[in-house]
């Protein structure tokens, strides 16, 4: 048995899971894959006077944030439903979740070469077309992802993959942006 190494923008296809490589350890032998898939959802349904803060303030770990809204929705009688974004995610599959801000931002850093420093389009078509052959959707660089992280009871925190700032921007849940699953390998 031979360990597989990956890069970023790698496909990952092993044991049901399918995704394009987007975080990788050191060793390139552990990381993230993002979903093929993407689609505008809300991160939940909540409006005025119903605002509510779930809990879902990890910033660096989207699967505890996904256990922290499971938590949630059982102790209050509430459905998936209700937070759409989390809900497609969980159903990709077994350990699929939406990713946490700094997962968000450390996607879009290595999406772009590993630095928004400067341009790399060679890095971008890579990814891009590793999603493309696989059947996927390219990654959207103008518009913002949801991530995981809320701030409080109205917004949650979102990325862009594109090289200009702000990087973060606080928006409304139950406003629709664009949504990847993640899982680790």
């Amino acid at each position: 048995y031979v360990l597989r190494r990956y890069e970023v923008g790698d496909l990952y296809d092993r044991d049901g899971v399918k995704g394009v490589v987007c975080i990788v350890s050191d060793e390139g032998t552990h990381g993230l894959v993002i979903s093929l898939e993407q689609i505008y959802l809300t991160w939940s349904e909540f409006r005025k006077p119903d605002l509510r803060t779930v809990g879902a303030g990890n910033r660096t770990d989207g699967e505890e944030n996904m256990r922290t809204v499971e938590a949630y929705i059982a102790a209050n009688g509430l459905s998936w439903d209700d937070f759409p974004a989390f809900k497609w995610c969980r159903e990709r599959g077994e350990g699929w979740y939406l990713p946490s801000i700094d997962e968000l931002l450390t996607i879009g850093h290595n999406y772009n070469g590993g630095t928004r420093v400067q341009n790399n389009r060679q890095a971008r078509n890579k990814f891009n077309d590793a999603l493309k052959d696989a059947g996927g959707k390219r990654m959207d660089r103008m518009v913002y992802y949801f991530s995981s992280t809320e701030m409080d009871e109205k917004n949650a925190y979102t990325s862009h993959t594109s090289l200009e700032p702000p990087y973060v921007v606080e928006i409304p849940k139950y406003n629709k942006f664009l949504v990847r699953a993640v899982h680790k390998f």
